[in-house]
């Protein structure tokens, strides 16, 4: 209780008598329903006086916040801080981490939590089995993800759970091809104390493993007990490339449409199944004078905007090749997701073509969209504190469909784990002893603990402390057990970054730059795209034979 005293011994006093009542309200907040300064001082079991001067008290002191109910008049509701909200995150996370622990039997003074939890649950992790070794520093090169802020933020723990020193650097998305391509250039052998990982997106493997940088990681899996057995059929495959293994998935992540529940709820509109639909919701839900958009998505020049034309496209099953393996886009399938995009263009919002990916999502999460899509390894910024204390609620659904008839597919992405070829033997099996602990169930349950809305394994996705903290993992969970997940909707290429260049140059021209005629405007992407192919040879095989 070191939290609670340290508040001062009034604060710890005021919100004592508020925990009388605040199960029933926390569960009330979390089911998205309101509840008025009168009720808690009712469920409070004090006079209503002195409940209500300790309600305003809390306020004071930044435990809660009042929003006025819509349409009701003066009457207010409260809601949880975000300062609240996070501390009883950590508390429940401290609470759970002193749990577990007590399971282990060479720890003294403490219960044996052991029986507590069913045998199917995942462990908390363990600090490495041969100690600690100071000398040895793994640097892990990576991109701006929720994943990666995890490991910086947490250290000192992956740090034990590794048993040696762990430097992570991470780089802006968009800038990071370069940095990649540095680090796996780089000829000069590593030494045995300083190996180094890096960080892939599960498009850039095929490309990137076709040059001799990445090492093979069979005979190593080989070696040892790590096995693709527990992990989603399709994330697993997403590490091989012509019947070979480069890398090993850390952090999957589907594209869902999120929308807002309560807007949806308070204009009687159903979640949007199809374009048309879309449409219809982002035009009614559109609000300038509130600055809130009816949609928003991932449209930056460059990268974003090209892959959120493939992940539209991919939902629909409409990714088609001609016999070099190039992308067909101007057919009917490719000239509708067009067409749509430029049909949302009026209801987005007003900077469009400067929302990356973590902009588009802060531009949701607080309550400047209605609709939104993108990734869920960002389900921490799109539902966010901000938002609950504005009554919003999120829902997300898979991919609308050009036609009702159609059944979705939902893209898949994320980020692997590889080991460049610059590693000595020394090194690389030290890169590789990480990865089986980085991608571990342990260590993946501890990622959804800290925030990540990621899994990779079935069996992390049937621990109920992780279907406690994120639903996302149940979604995927089910939706990877239908296959109705495909690896990123864009056969593997060895020019994939090529093929996005192209597709961003053309469609910021189609979609914003007035470039006269669309069906010409799409031939000429066609031709273009053909003019990467040429000399490619097929599509390359992807996954294990």
């Amino acid at each position: 209780m070191r939290w609670l005293t340290s508040c001062g011994p009034s604060s710890a006093r005021t919100l004592l008598r508020y925990g009388r009542s605040s199960p029933r309200s926390f569960r009330t907040h979390l089911d998205g329903k309101d509840t008025t300064i009168t009720a808690l001082a009712d469920r409070s079991g004090l006079a209503r006086t002195s409940a209500r001067r300790i309600v305003f008290a809390l306020k004071a002191k930044g435990w809660l916040q009042f929003r006025a109910l819509p349409g009701s008049g003066n009457r207010t509701c409260i809601t949880p801080s975000t300062a609240l909200l996070a501390r009883f995150d950590r508390i429940t996370e401290h609470t759970v981490r002193l749990i577990i622990s007590a399971s282990d039997t060479s720890s003294f003074d403490r219960f044996d939590a052991a029986t507590l939890a069913p045998a199917s649950e995942i462990a908390w992790p363990r600090a490495a089995a041969e100690g600690f070794d100071d000398k040895i520093e793994l640097t892990l090169v990576a991109y701006e993800d929720p994943v990666f802020d995890i490991l910086k933020r947490n250290r000192p723990d992956i740090e034990r759970f590794l048993g040696h020193r762990l430097r992570v650097l991470t780089w802006p998305q968009h800038a990071y091809r370069r940095i990649l391509d540095l680090t796996l250039d780089d000829t000069s052998q590593r030494d045995a104390n300083a190996p180094v990982l890096v960080a892939i997106p599960f498009p850039w493997l095929a490309e990137l493993c076709g040059d001799g940088r990445l090492c093979e990681l069979q005979s190593l899996q080989a070696g040892g007990s790590f096995s693709g057995a527990d992990f989603y059929d399709t994330v697993w495959q997403a590490g091989w490339v012509d019947g070979q293994l480069y890398a090993i998935p850390l952090q999957p992540t589907l594209n869902f449409l999120w929308y807002r529940r309560d807007l949806f709820e308070a204009e009687g509109l159903d979640p949007p199944r199809t374009f048309d639909d879309v449409i219809r919701c982002a035009s009614r839900l559109h609000r300038p004078s509130l600055e809130r958009a009816g949609i928003t998505w991932n449209a930056a020049p460059g990268l974003p905007l090209a892959e959120s034309f493939l992940q539209i496209l991919g939902a629909q099953g409409q990714m088609i090749y001609d016999e070099r393996g190039v992308l067909l886009v101007d057919n009917e399938g490719g000239r509708n997701v067009i067409e749509y995009l430029c049909a949302l263009i009026p209801w987005s919002p007003p900077n469009l073509r400067s929302m990356d990916w973590t902009r588009n999502a802060k531009t949701f999460g607080g309550g400047k969209a209605a609709m939104c899509y993108h990734w869920s390894n960002r389900y921490g910024l799109l539902d966010s504190h901000m938002l609950l204390q504005k009554g919003g609620r999120i829902g997300l659904q898979s991919h609308p469909t050009i036609t009702r008839d159609m059944t979705p597919i939902s893209p898949l992405g994320g980020a692997l784990l590889a080991i460049p070829l610059r590693n000595g033997a020394r090194a690389t099996e030290r890169a590789w002893q990480a990865i089986e602990t980085l991608t571990s169930p342990e260590l993946m349950k501890y990622f959804v603990l800290h925030g990540a809305a990621g899994n990779a394994r079935h069996s992390v996705a049937e621990d109920r402390y992780v279907l406690q903290r994120n639903r996302v993992i149940a979604v995927m969970d089910q939706l990877a057990g239908t296959r109705l997940v495909s690896s990123f909707p864009y056969a593997p290429t060895r020019r994939y970054h090529d093929f996005t260049e192209v597709l961003g140059n053309h469609l910021e021209r189609l979609l914003f730059g007035g470039d006269g005629d669309l069906r010409t405007g799409i031939s000429r992407l066609q031709d273009d795209l053909a003019r990467v192919g040429d000399g490619r040879g097929g599509v390359e095989h992807h996954g294990q034979e």
